[in-house]
């Protein structure tokens, strides 16, 4: 059995009023930058329990193995993600707590706008050039209509200048998932995730718009209108290379129908894209080929309509998987990893027309 399996995230409520980049050439490199932060999380993840709810000594803690403004922020967006929980029994009752940075420092609890507020406060503590900002925000899978006019912004984040550019952080989505339980009600389930560290403008404008434009930070602007129907677009494309974050932002504004692949985030920590086919629909009797490099499944399948059409071949010791592939007929194409526990999930969808 295959499961369709999707990371449900919330889009949370802003409660205040508005106050990756990976630039690496290749998506090795982004995952080396990762490892090399690996003495700063574990610095983090031993913080003392008496200095948490401490703004100062916590921001001390914090930047006392941290020598670059990125190690500054990565230590923060590690620290809030991992302690501070999402409140989601505030929004089932509709009642919301304290949400000012010393407020969550108190009860580690918070919205998006809590995260943001504390982010930013311990931010500039450790000297970081940072912003909070409210907007608007996609992080779903599902094909579906937006509509954000007239609507109020519904999210908050933060944006830090690394090196003379601006970078967006979301340590909201990056503390866990959010899904409705049989009676409707919203669950929180910490789940911490790299995915919204660190991110270009245009990686991040496909699912955070902010309110003020001018803080969007791409060469061009877009509108709300233009936002509503831009694409869906996983972060896992443009983190794994499938996609390029400035040239599908321009492509999306050109051709707004554009529809790129689906693509489920399924915590491949080293999945990287060396080639596949970069938009959802696939000629038919055109060979496409797919080229995947990733360490923590034991093998990739080729689906059409739900049925098992190819086996991916294994190479470089069963970290490179590849596939030719063409096909006569009009189907939904998907790309199926089984994991080392032997589940099987889809990775990435297709259609051929």
């Amino acid at each position: 059995m295959i499961n369709h399996f999707k990371n449900y995230c919330l889009f949370l409520l802003l409660l205040f009023p508005l106050g990756v980049i990976f630039a690496q050439s290749n998506v090795s490199e982004r995952y080396a930058l990762i490892n090399a932060f690996e003495e700063i999380d574990e610095h983090v993840r031993d913080c003392p329990k008496e200095i948490k709810s401490h703004p100062d000594q916590l921001a001390s803690y914090l930047e006392d193995v941290a020598e670059t403004d990125l190690e500054k922020a990565r230590a923060l967006y590690v620290w809030l993600a991992e302690n501070i929980s999402y409140d989601a029994k505030s929004i089932n009752k509709n009642k919301y707590g304290d949400n000012t940075a010393e407020g969550v420092l108190k009860s580690k609890k918070a919205v998006c706008a809590g995260y943001a507020n504390l982010f930013e406060l311990l931010g500039k503590q450790m000297g970081l050039d940072i912003l909070t900002l409210g907007g608007y925000s996609k992080n779903t899978d599902d094909e579906q209509e937006w509509y954000f006019v007239d609507e109020e912004a519904d999210h908050a984040w933060n944006v830090i200048r690394i090196d003379g550019e601006w970078k967006v952080f979301d340590a909201t989505w990056a503390a866990g998932i959010a899904y409705d339980d049989k009676k409707g009600r919203m669950v929180f389930k910490k789940q911490y995730t790299d995915n919204w560290f660190n991110l270009s403008p245009y990686e991040a404008i496909f699912t955070h718009y902010p309110e003020d434009t001018s803080l969007m930070f791409t060469k061009s602007k877009i509108t709300l209108e233009e936002y509503e129907k831009f694409p869906n677009v996983s972060i896992i494309a443009f983190t794994s290379g499938l996609l390029d974050a400035e040239e599908s932002f321009q492509q999306s504004v050109n051709k707004p129908a554009i529809k790129y692949p689906v693509v489920y985030d399924m915590e491949l920590d080293d999945f990287e894209v060396l080639q596949s086919p970069k938009t959802w629909r696939m000629k038919r009797r055109k060979k496409h080929v797919f080229e995947f490099a990733v360490s923590n499944v034991i093998d990739i399948y080729l689906y059409e309509n739900d049925d098992l059409k190819d086996t991916f071949k294994k190479e470089n010791e069963g970290q490179k998987f590849t596939l030719e592939y063409m096909s006569k007929e009009k189907a939904k194409v998907d790309i199926v990893i089984k994991t080392l526990e032997g589940e099987l999930y889809t990775l990435m969808e297709y259609e051929n027309y």
